[in-house]
C-alpha cells in the first residue's frame, strides 16, 4: 500500500510534535530573571535586592513554621536575619529548578519548582534546606515581573537531584 505524499507529510509533522520538546514561551528569560536576582541578592546579603523580586501586595508563605509575611513587609522581615548572617560570617546561596510554568493570559505566570537553600557557618558543616514552592509573578505596567504569590513546603535532596530540565524553565546545578 503506497501513502499519498499530503498524508505521509501530515504523519511527519505529527511525529515531529512528539519528539521536540515544549517551546519555550517569550517571557521564559524575563521570568526566569526574577529568580536569577533572588539567588544573587541572596549572596550578597541585599534585602532590598530581594524585596523588589515581590510585588508589594505579594503574600509569602514559607516551608517554615511561621505567618504569611505581605511583600511590603518583607525587607523588615529579613533585615535582621541579613544582621546575623553578616555578624555571623554566614554564606547563604540559592539555586532553583523550575518544573512547570502555566502562562494565564499575557501577564500571569504560575512555577512550581523547587528551591535548595545552602547555608555555609564558618567552622561548621553546610546545612541544606530543601523546599517545593508554587510561585505566581505577574507583569506590571512597566514590563517587569515581580511574585505575587509564593508558598512553599519541606522538600527533599532525593527529590531535587531526580528533577529534570525543563524547555526554557530556569534549572540550576
Amino acid at each position: 500500500m503506497q501513502i499519498s505524499k499530503p498524508l505521509a507529510a501530515a504523519a511527519a509533522l505529527i511525529a515531529l510534535s512528539f519528539a521536540a520538546p515544549a517551546a519555550a514561551h517569550p517571557q521564559d528569560e524575563a521570568i526566569n530573571g526574577v529568580y536569577a536576582r533572588l539567588a544573587a541578592s541572596r549572596v550578597a546579603n541585599d534585602v532590598a535586592g530581594m524585596a523588589a523580586g515581590f510585588h508589594p501586595q505579594a503574600l509569602l508563605i514559607d516551608a517554615r513554621p511561621g505567618p504569611a509575611v505581605l511583600g511590603a513587609d518583607l525587607a523588615g522581615v529579613l533585615a535582621p536575619q541579613r544582621e546575623r548572617i553578616v555578624r555571623d560570617g554566614v554564606t547563604v546561596e540559592s539555586a532553583y529548578r523550575i518544573e512547570r510554568r502555566q502562562v494565564i493570559g499575557e501577564d500571569l505566570v504560575v512555577d512550581a519548582g523547587y528551591m535548595r537553600q545552602a547555608m555555609r557557618r564558618p567552622g561548621a558543616a553546610e546545612n541544606v534546606r530543601h523546599a517545593r514552592f508554587l510561585v505566581t509573578l505577574k507583569r506590571g505596567a512597566d514590563g517587569v515581573w515581580q511574585i505575587v504569590g509564593d508558598a512553599a513546603m519541606p522538600s527533599t535532596a532525593e527529590v531535587w537531584t531526580a528533577l529534570a530540565a525543563q524547555p526554557g524553565l530556569r534549572f540550576d546545578p
